[in-house]
């Protein structure tokens, strides 16, 4: 399993414990920034945009 991989899971579960769980678009865009697709600041950008449209 690779590193993103593993930071994946190990955050889904952390999720579960909670009661939460992580949408398919949050996931790849979290993907995207662990893998250096997009920056920090895209990432922000558009994680703010998924929670204003997700209310």
């Amino acid at each position: 399993m690779d590193r993103i991989e593993k930071a994946m899971q190990q955050a889904k579960a952390s999720l579960r414990i909670s009661g939460l769980e992580i949408t398919q678009e949050l996931e790849e865009l979290v993907r995207a920034v662990l893998a250096g697709a997009i920056s920090e600041e895209e990432f922000q950008k558009q994680a703010l945009a998924l929670a204003r449209n997700h209310k």
